[in-house]
C-alpha cells in the first residue's frame, strides 16, 4: 500500500511539473507563418526573385499590431540558383532591418527583415533585405536588380503546448484510480467477519 501511495504522489508529481512546463510555454508564446514572394527583373529578359519559407515570430504585439520575426527557414531562386536561407539577421544588421511582420497591409515596413543565404546574397556576402516601399507601394529587395512585386503570409498552425501534458496527466490519474480499486479489492475482511451475499 505504501508504494501504491509512493508511486501516486510521483505520478502526480510528474504530471504538475509538465503541466507547468506547458503553462510557462504558452506564456512565451510563438507564432509560425509560411511565407513566399516573387520580384520580377528590371530587364524585359531578366530573371526575376522568388523566395518561401516560414518565419517563426513572438506572439502578436497588440498595443503595435505586429510579430517580430525570430527565425526563417526556406529557399531563395535567383537566375535559376536555388539558395538554402541560412538564418535571420540581427535587427540594424543589413538595411537597417527591424524584422517586425505587420499584422495587417502593408505587411513589412520600410526597414524590412533580413537574412543569410547559402549563395551570394545582394551584397556578395549572402546577406538579404525585404522590405515594403510606401512610395512605390510595393515590396522588393534591397540593392538587388528587381522590381517591386508580390510578398504574402499564410498563419500555420502551431502544437498546443498543453497536449502532451494534458494527455499525461488524463493517463496518470486513470493508471492511479485503477490501482487504487484493484487494492481495495484485494483487501480481505477480518478475522471472524464474513460477507454475505444478499
Amino acid at each position: 500500500m505504501k508504494l501504491v501511495k509512493k508511486l501516486g504522489i510521483a505520478i502526480a508529481s510528474a504530471v504538475i511539473g509538465i503541466t507547468s512546463v506547458g503553462t510557462s510555454s504558452a506564456a512565451q508564446a510563438v507564432q509560425l507563418f509560411d511565407f513566399q514572394y516573387s520580384f520580377p527583373s528590371y530587364e524585359a529578359n531578366g530573371t526575376g526573385i522568388w523566395a518561401n519559407g516560414i518565419f517563426t515570430t513572438t506572439d502578436l504585439d497588440p498595443i503595435k499590431n505586429n510579430y517580430t520575426i525570430t527565425g526563417i527557414t526556406g529557399t531563395r531562386t535567383i537566375q535559376g540558383i536555388t539558395e538554402t536561407i541560412i538564418g535571420l539577421l540581427s535587427p540594424g544588421t543589413y538595411g537597417i532591418n527591424d524584422n517586425l511582420l505587420n499584422a495587417s497591409t502593408p505587411l513589412l515596413t520600410q526597414n524590412g527583415f533580413a537574412y543569410l543565404v547559402s549563395g551570394s546574397g545582394e551584397d556578395g556576402n549572402g546577406n538579404v533585405n525585404v522590405f515594403y516601399s510606401s512610395f512605390n507601394e510595393g515590396y522588393s529587395e534591397l540593392s538587388s536588380d528587381v522590381d517591386y512585386g508580390r510578398f504574402s503570409v499564410v498563419p500555420r498552425p502551431v502544437p498546443e503546448p498543453y497536449t502532451v501534458g494534458g494527455s499525461l496527466a488524463a493517463l496518470g490519474f486513470g493508471w492511479w484510480t485503477k490501482r487504487k480499486q484493484a487494492v481495495v479489492s484485494q483487501k480481505k475482511p477480518h478475522k471472524g467477519i464474513y460477507l454475505l451475499d444478499s
